[in-house]
């Protein structure tokens, strides 16, 4: 028995079946054909992509465990009759029974349909039998839920501050003399670059993070914007201004200093490419005094 789309399907799923047909790229979104009548290029059986983030035993953690955002039910769209795919039919009817429709390759497979409840009554399920060269298979994982599983995986924080004059009492800055700004001890995960990676039903998807510039606002009404690390102050460069990342107070009083990185996430895999961009902010005090006041920073 030839199967072939209902119209009622095509007026269901309208031009989001039409574009998974013609866009590869938009498998991980929409309906995939599975099988397609050879004599008038009608689909004949559609699998249904598992929405994003459903399902699956995928979470969190690192580098590749999980679901990739995908459930590991086929979910199938037969004649306009959507059901679950449930395996072989057991046992396989003779090769002489129209459901082979005239092959002697591949084998019949069941597509179980739901108990329906209306109003006054329940209508039982049923199976739908089918023929297929292979059995239906899960399309790939959305590499965009496999890419947010690498960046949760590599932990990034904000960045600890180093700045002259330091958060702690008796520290306090002179007015008109430059103070530096660092980050304090950097790791690959707070300033990168740090590469993770997640995999799903032996798809893969890789993720390099860094920082691209730290913007410090110095609680003056004023940032500055640093595209490093910045240098660490010693006592031996004394009055000198930072030659990486620095700023120089007007006036006197208690600061909050905020610095928020800002990072880059390039990801790649199952054909497809990235970008996640993702900030934290950390924040200190300083304190400012005038030099005829204080004679030390």
């Amino acid at each position: 028995m030839l199967r072939r789309l209902a119209l009622l399907v095509l007026a269901l799923f309208g031009s989001t079946m039409f574009l998974a047909t013609i866009a590869p790229s938009a498998i991980a979104e929409g309906p995939a054909c599975h099988k397609t009548d050879p004599q008038t290029g009608v689909c004949t059986i559609w699998i249904e992509v598992p929405p994003e983030g459903g399902g699956g035993g995928g979470g969190g953690g690192g580098g590749g465990g999980g679901g990739g955002g995908g459930s590991n039910i086929i979910v199938l769209v037969i004649d306009g009759q959507r059901c679950t795919f449930a395996g072989l039919k057991n046992p396989q009817p003779e090769k002489n029974d129209p459901v082979w429709e005239g092959h002697t390759d591949g084998a019949i497979y069941a597509c179980e349909v739901a108990p329906e409840v209306r109003v006054g009554s329940i209508i039982a399920g049923f199976q739908i039998p089918f023929w297929a060269a292979a059995p239906p298979a899960l399309p790939p994982p959305d590499p965009r839920v496999l890419a947010q599983q690498a960046v949760d995986s590599m932990n990034l924080k904000a960045i600890n501050i180093g700045i002259v004059p330091e958060d702690r009492p008796g520290s306090i800055g002179i007015i008109g003399l430059p103070s530096w700004m660092w980050v304090e001890a950097p790791a690959e995960n707070t300033m990168g670059p740090i590469t993770r990676s997640a995999s799903a039903r032996g798809y893969t998807v890789t993720a390099v993070a860094k920082v691209t510039k730290i913007v410090w606002n110095m609680g003056d009404g004023r940032t500055v914007t640093c595209t490093g690390p910045g240098t660490p102050y010693a006592d031996s460069y004394g009055k000198q201004s930072s030659p990486t990342c620095g700023h120089t107070y007007t006036r006197q009083g208690r600061y909050t200093v905020s610095a928020t990185s800002y990072w880059t996430v390039e990801w790649a895999g199952i054909g497809q490419t990235g970008t996640i961009p993702i900030d934290f902010t950390t924040t200190t005090n300083i304190t400012m005094g005038e030099s005829q006041v204080i004679n030390q920073r």
